[in-house]
């Protein structure tokens, strides 16, 4: 006779979930626990974001955008930044050492400075229309935005812009007084050298008046040629003139010479006067100065310039006149008109990120996750002696 095997037990493992909530009813208050202290995490970390945020536009000369990495190159220059505050006594202030311990991160420096366009094509298709005009590119001011722990009360976004004001002088007069002292300086050795050329001209014409002249004095007949004739007055055929013809013409060429060399003595005057204005001018900005303090100079080194000149000579009131409207354009560009479009001073507001409620909400429901996860190891560890307590086994 055969012993029937008796069949095999089927074991069929499933989660008891009325278990698994037990297990999370007794250890509530853990996960209560630490599900506030995440809610405390997150109202901590949101209290430690907080910043006292100062935003402004300020505008500048308009400046075509395939202009402005000019500008940013100097802008984004910690070093300059520090330079700057070195010329003008700030380093000691409480801005100046916000501002210049921002200096040696130059990206949080660029990312405080952004170029303000007239309109971009953001702008368009957010207003569904198309600009065609070639302007509408340009770049039209920085925007400045300073954030910090404490608050400040806006006067770093001043001083940031005041930086900005100078190194924008900086880039547009070095390149301006720069190409100026070259090119009067060429500028007056041309004329002088076109004024050698033209004395010679006009010794050589006198010489030939002088010749025809004799010519005319040795036959007198030939004054009487019929002046009427048709002469071709291509060059080289004006000697088929009659010779007194040809004398008109030689004494009318040597007065526009003479007219030619008077008008060259003007500009060479006036071109010896703007190159020593501006190679002066260039020495002074190449200087440890401000950009602002660089314009209120011009006036001194124009007076120098023109300390012995006799002003009533109009060539040399001209220059002085044309140079003084210079300077005042200049002026009126740079500390006039670049200017914030509304104060930064009492704006500033308190930026949290992110809020103090999301952050509780957040923190309180990653910190019960967290519980939740520990309370069920908990009892998983405290079962480890082979007692089914989470898992119910059954046959």
């Amino acid at each position: 006779m055969q012993t029937p095997t008796p069949p095999a037990q089927a074991y069929d493992d499933e989660i008891d979930l009325r278990q698994l909530v037990a297990v999370l009813l007794r250890q509530k208050a853990l996960i209560a626990g630490i599900g506030i202290f995440g809610a405390a995490l997150g109202l901590g970390a949101s209290l430690l974001s907080t910043k006292y945020v100062t935003d402004g536009l300020f505008l500048t000369p308009d400046v075509p955008a395939s202009n402005y990495k000019r500008y940013e190159n100097v802008l984004t220059n910690g070093m300059r930044l520090q330079q700057y505050l070195q010329a003008t006594q700030q380093t000691e202030s409480t801005d100046g050492q916000l501002l210049y311990a921002l200096a040696e991160s130059p990206d949080k420096l660029g990312s405080m400075l952004k170029p303000e366009f007239v309109f971009t094509e953001q702008d368009q298709k957010s207003f569904g229309i198309r600009v065609n005009d070639e302007n509408a590119g340009n770049m039209v001011g920085v925007r400045i935005q300073f954030a910090h722990k404490e608050p400040t009360g806006g006067t770093p976004v001043v001083m940031l812009a005041e930086y900005v004001r100078d190194s924008i002088i900086r880039v547009d007069l070095e390149d301006i007084v720069l190409t100026s002292c070259n090119d009067f300086s060429m500028r007056e050795q041309k004329l002088r050298n076109a004024q050698l050329q033209n004395d010679f001209a006009i010794r050589q014409e006198e010489t030939r008046l002088a010749n025809l002249r004799s010519i005319i004095a040795r036959n007198p007949e030939a004054s009487a040629i019929n002046d009427r004739q048709i002469v071709s007055l291509e060059k080289g055929s004006e000697r088929f003139l009659s010779p007194a013809a040809q004398v008109v013409a030689s004494e009318i060429q040597i007065s526009d010479m003479r007219l030619a060399d008077t008008y060259r003595e003007r500009e060479q005057i006036a071109s010896a006067l703007r190159r020593d204005y501006y190679c002066q001018a260039q020495q002074t900005l190449q200087q440890s100065t401000t950009g602002r303090a660089f314009l209120g100079e011009l006036k001194n080194i124009q007076t120098v310039v023109f300390q012995n000149q006799d002003k009533s000579i109009d060539v040399i009131e001209q220059t002085w006149n044309e140079l003084g409207v210079e300077r005042e354009g200049w002026a009126s560009t740079y500390l006039s008109r670049m200017r914030f479009v509304a104060s930064p001073e009492g704006t500033e507001i308190k930026e949290r990120k992110p809020s103090l409620a999301l952050s509780m909400i957040l923190g309180g429901l990653l910190g019960g996750m967290l519980g939740t996860i520990v309370a069920l190891g908990r009892a998983w560890w405290r079962n480890q002696d082979g007692t089914p307590n989470l898992l119910n086994t059954r046959q």
